[in-house]
């Protein structure tokens, strides 16, 4: 990194564009190596798995995490870079004003809004208290119990009375005074029990609330309940075998909600909360709210604190909002990313603006598509997601058509790496009471090298700062994708049991959102459409510079305007306001 590259940004990484002049550097798929495994084979390969060291290592192999450390184009960048937290320095991620266009939302009736509950207070037509009532019931319902990890109903009602006298008296805090919520059960709270979607306990309630989430509760937000995910977020399904924990789409119940936020995206998508709280190291925002039909926000790396709670992935995961409507998108995130003074990369960031300030975006509009990635989709996807591109065109956004993204397979390879080594440090390689994907899984990240990690954050260096040659060259631009190459991901009966190991399934599944956070760019979904065949949502995703958050929340409202889609309410929607 070269602190003083950008004088807009502290620690801007030095603009180098890489070229694709060597195998390694050109677009290609890993093979599809890895056998499906799961249950009793499953459970019995992990019990050998994680106790024979050589077969640990035996794996590792196979998955190729060796390659990097032979990388010539390497030799350029002897600096490994662990934690891509690049801060823009100025408010209003340093657009100068006269450079924005006012951007509005367009109105959605097929899901409840945060405006929605405080219209209905501010009527007196119900009370925060009776929403909250009315919702502790829905979630100890079938089938939503799937998503719900813990409720607490003393907790709940104890803020939702806070927020009833507030009404009552007309001293209400603001947008999401009486809204309720839900939070991924990977992050603490004060009172909650922290599992990671395991049979374990990583934290017992008895410290601080997170501070992003104290946010939302001091805007006298209502949380609802600790919610599902994949187990310590180490996939894209939200399979879960854990207490039978895995919720189906709202939208189809043959197929997953997408993980590892899955809890989350379920709640939001089948109308018990207008927001909810998620974390993403490898798509677990983004996917899991393609696959739900909401929308979901990937901030800067560091930019939302989660202080004091350890983050599992931490040169990867960042944790944001998932809602319904782009205006609570907006809402939300602005509020979780109030700059946490006792936290060095989050403080660093500047102040966001008022919660309720309009959506913007760049006078220029143009957006990237490297075309040969762009297209590596099923025909399912890219008949719905191109179109929306097309749209943008119509609507006066320019197309560049990015020559080539060179080493972007590598990158992709080398995010895989340093995401399940992440995730077993943080488990400081003990695997014990894990299910049995993970525990093969987290045996295998255990026998990496400290050379061939080094080798991957070499990688992770040089993207950054290709990327950053890409943006010094188009300012503004927002890359542009699928979410995942597929329409949903099909349940497998058979693996709710006892969880499943298929490798090439996790890698193909982020093989457009792991670069995100591999270099800690910002990154948003918006629906553009929904399969023919199956009924589930497809979103088109964009990738913005560093810090620009603000340009992917106006882009979503203009992909909306574009496309012009009337979005759908899933079969089970719940009317939460229906007293």
């Amino acid at each position: 990194m070269a602190p003083n590259s950008n004088p807009r940004y502290l620690n801007y990484p030095d603009p180098v564009e890489l070229e694709e002049n060597t195998e390694e550097s050109k677009y290609t798929n890993p093979p599809a190596n890895n056998p499906v495994v799961s249950g009793l084979t499953l459970e019995i390969l992990s019990a050998v798995i994680s106790n024979v060291g050589f077969i640990q290592r035996l794996f590792w192999t196979n998955a190729d995490f060796g390659v990097f450390r032979n990388l010539k184009v390497l030799e350029r960048y002897p600096n490994p870079c662990f934690v891509p937290s690049i801060v823009p320095k100025g408010p209003d991620d340093v657009i100068a004003s006269g450079e924005l266009d006012a951007v509005q939302a367009p109105a959605d009736t097929a899901f409840y809004s945060s405006a929605d509950f405080v219209k209905l207070y501010s009527e007196r037509k119900a009370t925060p208290t009776q929403i909250a009532q009315r919702l502790l019931d829905i979630v100890s319902q079938e089938p939503h119990t799937a998503a719900i990890s813990q409720v607490i109903p003393d907790l709940v009602l104890a803020a939702a009375d806070a927020s009833s006298k507030r009404y009552a008296t007309g001293a209400t805090l603001g947008p999401l005074d009486g809204v309720p919520f839900v939070v991924k059960d990977e992050v603490y709270m004060h009172g909650y029990l922290t599992q990671c979607g395991s049979a374990r306990v990583f934290d017992k309630g008895e410290g601080s609330t997170s501070w992003c989430v104290k946010k939302l509760e001091d805007a006298g937000a209502i949380m609802i309940a600790k919610v599902s995910m994949h187990e310590v977020g180490s996939d894209t399904t939200n399979c879960n075998p854990v207490r039978g924990k895995t919720p189906r789409n709202p939208y189809n119940r043959k197929f997953y909600t997408g993980g590892s936020s899955g809890g989350s995206a379920y709640c939001v998508s089948a109308g018990i909360v207008p927001i909810a709280v998620g974390c993403d190291g490898g798509g677990s925002i983004r996917i899991p709210s393609n696959y739900c039909g909401i929308y979901g926000l990937k901030p800067s790396a560091g930019r939302v604190s989660i202080s004091p709670t350890p983050n599992l992935t931490p040169g990867n995961g960042v944790t944001g909002p998932m809602c319904g409507t782009i205006e609570d998108l907006k809402i939300v995130y602005r509020i979780m990313a109030v700059p946490d003074p006792g936290e060095a990369t989050s403080s660093s960031f500047p102040v966001h603006r008022n919660p309720l300030a309009p959506l913007t975006a760049q006078k220029k509009k143009l957006i990237g598509v490297y075309k040969k990635w762009f297209d590596d989709c099923s025909p399912q996807v890219h008949k719905i997601v191109w179109p929306a591109v097309e749209a943008l065109e119509k609507q006066g956004y320019e197309i560049f058509y990015i020559p080539s993204i060179p080493y972007l397979s590598i990158a992709r390879r080398a995010h895989g790496l340093s995401i399940i080594t992440d995730m077993a440090a943080s488990l400081n390689g003990d695997v014990t009471g894990l299910t049995a994907p993970n525990r093969v899984l987290f045996s295998v990240a255990a026998q990496t090298p400290a050379i061939d990690l080094l080798a991957a954050n070499r990688v992770r260096a040089m993207m950054v700062s290709h990327f950053a040659s890409v943006w010094q060259k188009h300012p503004g631009m927002i890359i542009v994708t699928p979410v995942v190459p597929d329409v949903g991901a099909e349940i497998n009966e058979g693996h709710l049991k006892y969880g499943v190991s298929d490798g090439d399934s996790s890698i193909r599944s982020m093989k457009y959102v792991s670069v995100g956070n591999f270099i800690g760019a910002p990154a948003t979904n918006s629906i553009v459409g929904y399969d023919d065949d199956t009924s589930l949502p497809v979103s088109l995703m964009g990738l913005a510079e560093w810090g620009k958050e603000e340009d992917l929340l106006g882009w979503s409202a203009e992909v909306a305007q574009a496309t012009g889609l009337v979005r759908k309410r899933p079969a089970n929607w719940v009317d939460a306001l229906a007293l």
